[in-house]
């Protein structure tokens, strides 16, 4: 029983003995600074409001949640390895890939919908034209600018930079 539960708080390695790094792993490293910032947050909570009667309730609860999330980031990450090692380079390439696949199409989606609300205004723009309403031209203008720019920016943001996650 206890080699059950020293396994689980052991650090993840590679086959060859090396550590794994939660780089490996994005969503494994978002649970493990998680787990920290819960214990650093009740202890400052608890410097901070050392006179309220009951503060004693939180450290057992940020001891739970900060060893639970612990748990399940190495355990995700866990099973990343065993995955990349059971696949080889591919597995490698397939993890990446399932990682940074639901942040690309985030990124796909944040252009296109700045593209499509460029347009949108554009047609409000052509309609207020033709009715005549040089004020709603000049605004559905600036907003269709607006949002053409913020578009742009965006994606030459991730393509310089990579994700924002």
């Amino acid at each position: 029983m206890t080699t059950r539960v020293a396994e689980v708080f052991r650090r993840v390695r590679w086959s060859d003995g090396r550590p794994v790094s939660y780089r490996q792993d994005r969503v494994a490293l978002g649970l493990h600074l998680w787990s920290l910032a819960s214990g650093f947050t009740v202890t400052v909570l608890w410097i901070a409001s050392s006179r309220w009667a009951a503060w004693w309730v939180l450290i057992p609860l940020s001891i739970a949640n900060g060893v639970g999330f612990e748990i399940v980031a190495r355990n995700r990450l866990r099973r990343a390895v065993l995955q990349v090692e059971a696949l080889g380079s591919a597995g490698q390439a397939q993890v990446k890939a399932r990682l940074t696949d639901p942040i690309s199409r985030l990124d796909d989606y944040v252009v296109q919908r700045y593209n499509r609300k460029a347009e949108e205004f554009m047609t409000r723009a052509e309609m207020a034209k033709a009715s005549g309403d040089q004020k709603s031209e000049a605004k559905c203008l600036r907003l269709a600018e607006r949002h053409r720019f913020w578009g742009q920016w965006y994606e030459r943001t991730v393509e310089r930079y990579g994700r924002f996650f």
